[in-house]
């Protein structure tokens, strides 16, 4: 079974975690992996990481387009058995996708759930498989309304009513997140105020993307 892992990037200076986090997955127990990177309007970062690493596909936003399109587009794009959402900045311990696989097949042997691959019952990571990206319409696993903060919340909230969403018993397994204030969290945190004015506009009319796929935005 194939995980296609989401990593969307757009600053040249997280070029060395990046790498780290392309060859941290690359060196866990489970093989069957594919990293897709979404060089997010930085040509730069597509050069590099096509150069530096090996079995991997490095897309392009021509414009910066943030993490929400991104990784939707990922998942629109490529077809796969399983997804990993994650970011630029994370270390999986050797064991992750396998102990993730292992829960996901315990409690959701079609796919259609979600299992937590942080240290926190949040839903920042994750893994899920393609019969829950397929209940998504256009394969918009993450809310369109938002820009970068807030969809994984979201998700987790709807996963959660669903009754599809776990953890993995194993906290040691789960991936290290390097929390970095530089030049990516700066970007990101122009769209932070607006997307949490979003959400609370979502929340006081009722939406619960994936429970319901209804928009403020459009």
């Amino acid at each position: 079974m194939k995980i296609t892992i989401i990593i969307p990037t757009c600053s040249s200076g997280r070029i060395p975690l990046l790498l780290q986090t392309v060859k941290s997955i690359q060196a866990g127990f489970y093989k069957n992996v594919h990293p897709v990177i979404v060089a997010d309007g930085n040509l730069h970062i597509q050069e590099v990481a096509k150069e530096k690493l090996h079995n991997v596909t490095v897309i392009l936003n021509k414009e910066r387009r943030d993490w929400i399109f991104s990784t939707n587009r990922v998942l629109k794009e490529f077809d796969s058995d399983y997804y990993v959402y994650a970011s630029d900045d994370l270390i999986f311990p050797v064991d992750c996708l396998a102990s993730a696989i292992e829960e996901m097949e315990n409690k959701f042997p079609d796919g259609f759930g979600v299992v937590d691959l942080g240290k926190k019952e949040r839903g920042t990571f994750g893994l899920f498989g393609h019969k829950f990206k397929e209940h998504f319409p256009d394969s918009q696993v993450f809310c369109p309304d938002y820009v970068h903060y807030s969809g994984d919340a979201e998700l987790y909230q709807a996963a959660k009513k669903m009754e599809k969403y776990t953890y993995s018993p194993n906290r040691e397994s789960q991936v290290k997140h390097f929390r970095m204030n530089d030049e990516t969290r700066i970007l990101a945190r122009r769209s932070r105020s607006k997307d949490h004015e979003i959400r609370a506009e979502r929340e006081k009319m009722g939406y619960l993307w994936g429970i319901d796929f209804n928009l403020v935005t459009r």
